[in-house]
């Protein structure tokens, strides 16, 4: 992270700083200069114009980074208060302070490693993951029906711009099609709105379809209530196929991989009523619905939202071969600390048998 930040001068060196914290965690501090380099004028009236800071370099820890960021930079000024006595009372009025933080300033993410295992609805829910890795929506396609009735067309325009608010870019690049056959070997991220194309309906990679008012779920065989953990592949096995038969309306967003590019993510947001497409938007536009969703599935129903874990897991982006080992590694701490010791073992022996054959030529040097 590359700032360059403009302050009001502090009139004596004291311990005026800039703090720089991340999602309300502290990162660095930084010492507010009092530097005589500019005239005494400067130093007189210090409020009428600040030195210019030379640029600071913040390294950011990546596991404090998630979804959505919060960058914060505290200015804090010590405000001296002169001395006095009963017979010589001294007034003091606090001298105003002016921080900028320029417009040139940048945040470099480019040895950032890109890497996240789908499909994840919290990623889409709370950034709009994968289509906003492109401001512009220039690597999105949307599937609409032919005829979209007002319901999908308010369902893709408050999708739209809930990523652009994420992104900050309006969506001048997205591609909308009504043709489910033109998406066939396209490298871009699918969105799916009112009704999954025929040549996408595959049961064994779609794990929830709205179809009126009876619909069928494949339930993982133990799902976790927490969303931050990812459950084992045999935890998200499907067991069972449930049909669910509901005389209220139904809403569901999904995720799975997309069929053209190991790469690409297919995201549907699908209803079987009005009133779906209703409650649909509604959690689109509540931040707090958003922060139910997680998983695979996204189940929208009267009483709330239920979010499920379940079917094969796929990554997009990469990882080197030993950030992935890690990786692979994070939920399996018992077997880390296993090959930790055998590390530590095999370690030591290897010292030990270098130790005994230096010993061993120093008693015998004639050996050599």
């Amino acid at each position: 992270m590359d700032i360059n930040y403009r302050y009001t001068m502090p009139p004596v060196k004291d311990s005026s700083r800039m703090d720089i914290s991340l999602n309300n965690q502290f990162l660095q501090s930084f010492n507010l200069s009092s530097k005589q380099e500019a005239n005494r004028l400067l130093l007189r009236i210090p409020v009428l114009q600040g030195l210019l800071d030379g640029k600071t370099d913040v390294s950011i820890p990546a596991l404090k980074l998630g979804a959505t960021n919060q960058l914060r930079f505290d200015f804090e000024y010590m405000n001296p208060m002169p001395g006095g006595s009963v017979d010589n009372c001294i007034t003091f009025q606090p001298v105003q302070n002016h921080v900028v933080i320029g417009d040139d300033s940048t945040i470099d993410f480019s040895k950032y490693y890109h890497f996240i295992p789908m499909p994840d609805l919290r990623a889409f829910a709370n950034a709009g993951f994968p289509f906003s890795r492109m401001a512009d929506l220039s690597q999105t396609i949307t599937v609409m029906p032919k005829a979209p009735n007002e319901a999908q067309m308010e369902t893709l325009l408050n999708t739209v711009g809930f990523i652009g608010a994420q992104t900050g870019f309006p969506a001048i690049n997205l591609t909308v099609t009504d043709d489910g056959s033109t998406i066939q070997g396209k490298d871009a991220d699918i969105m799916i709105i009112g009704g999954i194309p025929d040549k996408l309906k595959d049961d064994k990679q779609i794990d929830l379809l709205v179809q009126a008012t009876e619909s069928w779920v494949k339930t993982p065989m133990r799902q976790t209530p927490f969303p931050g953990i990812v459950p084992d592949e045999s935890d998200r096995a499907a067991e069972t196929r449930s049909t669910l038969t509901s005389s209220g309306a139904m809403a569901a967003v999904i995720g799975f991989q997309s069929p053209y590019n190991d790469q690409r993510s297919v995201i549907a947001l699908l209803a079987d009523s009005p009133r779906g497409y209703e409650m649909l938007n509604d959690a689109v536009n509540d931040s707090g619905k958003r922060a139910t969703m997680f998983g695979s599935v996204a189940v929208i129903r009267e009483s709330g939202i239920n979010s499920l874990r379940v079917g094969d897991v796929y990554y997009v982006g990469h990882l080197p071969w030993f950030e992935r080992l890690w990786y692979a590694l994070a939920n399996h701490p018992i077997l880390l600390a296993v090959l930790a010791a055998i590390s530590v073992i095999l370690l030591a022996w290897v010292l030990w048998r270098l130790l005994r054959i230096i010993s061993r030529r120093r008693l015998n040097p004639d050996n050599e």
